[in-house]
């Protein structure tokens, strides 16, 4: 959409008898039919108008008031004051029949402004370039990915079952697959049937469903800082205002959770209190049951998104908070993106009966239902027991790869950063010292061929421009040390450059250790 300056109008007289809301009604009338502002160009917001021109507000109202009822603009809510598609009010001529372009930004919503942010898009683009390493993404490693074994179980699914596989299953989700989901939830300590559990397209569309059946714009959620930059946005998306809570080594503080209960009544809590993404930290079962008991106290909800709590490379971390739940008050999600293949695209959601009724109800109307033929296959690879022996294998194989990139911090980066030892999940997450900025870093290790996320991206407070995220899975060893190796020649280089505008000698650069 056409975009104008109010600066084209000239000088306003105002010692001319005219009234000067009249003066404005002609002048923009004048370049309305002389084609200088052309259909669906946006007039300035009458404040910002009134402002530039040096009159009141009402004024400029009086003036597009006119305008209005001349037939040459239209005044949308929340949308501003545009140029009708055909002025004029006499007989249109040839040129006013010629088709014009939609002017999509007037037709949005506002609401979906909430929705402009690429960063995940350029995250999972980021996997598909040869000339990077990511250290951004939240992938599994491919070269791990149990293929032959899915594809044997998607064969047999296809030769014994294909009629039905192929076709439309129920919104919740297949029957069976549901069935052996409530099974993975025992494992974990929940109790719930199939009836409790929800199939989805990937844990985001749980936190999307989520957002749409319990907020409604202004609703205040709560969230950790730093928190899953996916779930910020479905929750931003939704209208919401986020309150961050900050952290310690055993999790959310519950100290100062209880006084945001207590001060803004919010209407969800959300949490990942095993392999935190992005910090990695595990939640202690006492912070656990803390957690619980005041959701309870004051009737709050809680979303625990658990996508990590299989992938622990030590000792495993504490149940889920939702195998304490008696009373209903935790919805729990999790994915086999992490765990399996990203673009299977299958998460689920366990949670009291009257939640699935209505998430399921919602989400009939974006896609009817999760694809069946990946529902029936990984059911299959579920009951040969190939899911475990899998998860098994990553257990044994991504401390490998953890201890490579750890290993190359200590040998390949300058001192002045700092990072976590995470006992299980994807990611390192990493603090700058002496004042540098992530985004900086960014810079310069895009120009050298390696990415990460900056901290930034996980914050709802507005922090974390000293801090970003690595994450260790993705890429082998070797592909692990070269990325960053190349992270520590960008930060040498920022720690330079930053010295030398300060005045720092030369001398008193550390070298990389």
């Amino acid at each position: 959409m056409i975009q104008w300056d109010a600066s084209t109008l000239a000088r306003l007289d105002r010692e001319s008898g005219e009234p000067l809301y009249w003066q404005i009604h002609n002048r923009v009338r004048d370049l309305i039919l002389s084609g200088d502002l052309p259909p669906g160009t946006r007039l300035p917001p009458e404040r910002d108008m009134a402002a530039r021109l040096g009159v009141n507000r009402t004024t400029v109202s009086n003036a597009y008031r006119e305008l209005g009822a001349d037939g040459l603009v239209e005044g949308h809510v929340g949308r501003g004051t545009t140029v009708c598609a055909r002025p004029g009010a006499g007989r249109p001529g040839e040129e006013d029949l010629l088709p014009q372009p939609l002017p999509w930004s007037e037709v949005f919503v506002a609401s979906g402004e909430q929705a402009r942010d690429p960063l995940i898009r350029e995250l999972v683009a980021l996997c598909a370039r040869e000339d990077v390493i990511s250290l951004a993404a939240g992938v599994p490693a491919p070269d791990l990915y149990p293929i032959e074994r899915f594809a044997l179980a998607t064969d047999r699914v296809l030769r014994q079952h294909g009629q039905v596989a192929l076709q439309h299953c129920p919104t919740e989700g297949h029957l069976p697959f549901r069935e052996i989901l409530a099974e993975v939830a025992a494992r974990r300590g929940i109790a719930a049937s199939a009836e409790h559990v929800l199939v989805l397209a990937g844990s985001q569309q749980g936190l999307d469903l989520v957002a749409r059946a319990l907020l409604e714009p202004g609703d205040a959620v709560v969230v950790e800082v730093p928190s899953y930059l996916g779930a910020l946005s479905a929750f931003r998306a939704a209208g919401a205002r986020l309150v961050g809570v900050p952290m310690d080594e055993d999790g959310l503080r519950t100290d100062v959770l209880e006084r945001v209960l207590a001060r803004r009544r919010p209407r969800l809590i959300y949490t990942l209190p095993t392999f935190q993404n992005p910090s990695g930290r595990v939640m202690s079962l006492e912070r656990r049951q803390g957690l619980l008991a005041l959701a309870q106290r004051y009737q709050v909800p809680i979303l625990e998104d658990d996508p990590y709590g299989e992938l622990y490379y030590g000792d495993p971390p504490p149940p889920p908070i939702k195998s304490l739940d008696r009373q209903g008050h935790v919805l729990y999600l999790s994915t086999f993106s992490k765990i399996l293949f990203p673009g299977i695209r299958l998460g689920w959601l366990a949670a009291p009966r009257p939640v699935v009724d209505r998430l399921a109800a919602v989400k009939q109307y974006t896609d009817l239902h999760t694809n069946t033929l990946a529902q029936w296959a990984l059911a299959e690879f579920i009951r040969e027991g190939w899911l475990e022996e899998h998860v098994a294998h990553l257990r044994r194989e991504y401390p490998h790869r953890r201890q490579a990139v750890l290993a190359a911090l200590r040998e390949q980066v300058p001192r002045g950063l700092r990072w976590n030892e995470p006992a299980g999940g994807f990611y390192l997450w990493c603090h700058l010292e002496e004042g540098l900025r992530a985004k900086e870093l960014l810079a310069e290790a895009a120009a050298r061929g390696v990415a990460f996320v900056v901290g930034e991206a996980f914050h709802a407070d507005g922090g974390g421009q000293d801090a970003f995220r690595l994450n260790f899975t993705y890429h082998d060893e070797e592909g692990l040390r070269e990325g960053i190796r190349r992270l520590g020649k960008g930060l040498g280089m920022l720690m330079r450059e930053g010295r030398e505008r300060r005045g720092v000698p030369q001398a008193a650069v550390r070298p990389i250790v």
